[in-house]
């Protein structure tokens, strides 16, 4: 869950910061870093797109745990021939990107909307047909 607004410390570097409350709760130094980390993978992977995640991380400099990251956020989407992977956190399966395989992600959403009682293409109100519908004139 992320902060609101104000004075924050940074996750990464523990700098105090002002956070806007959106995104991240790192400072911009950090987020710098981030995206100059998540450049360097994108761009090996491209040029070397049969690498292990151990290759990548060895090659770039960027530690497991950042690359897997990439990957949950859906920033990093890999190719179908890589070796690469991580784990649905509900089934365990392998997926190329996310947190949730698509049939865990379904069945998630089914369940959802079975207990909130949702139908898919109810929006607003269901209008009440016993009442009566009184227009202000001009």
């Amino acid at each position: 869950m992320e902060k609101n607004g104000g004075l924050q410390s940074c996750l990464r570097c523990g700098n105090m910061f002002f956070y806007s409350g959106i995104g991240k709760c790192i400072c911009d130094s950090c987020k710098k870093e981030d995206e100059e980390e998540f450049q360097a993978v994108k761009n090996y992977i491209y040029d070397h797109p049969l690498a292990t995640i151990m290759e990548v991380s060895k090659e770039t400099g960027v530690r497991v745990i950042r690359i897997k990251n990439y990957l949950k956020d859906g920033r990093l989407i890999i190719s179908d021939e890589s070796p690469i992977f991580i784990n649905c956190e509900v089934c365990g399966g392998s997926i190329k990107y996310g947190r949730f395989c698509r049939e865990c992600a379904d069945t998630m959403t089914n369940e959802m909307r079975n207990a909130m009682k949702v139908d898919e293409y109810q929006v607003g109100e269901k209008p009440n047909p016993t009442i009566r519908t009184r227009f202000l004139e001009r």
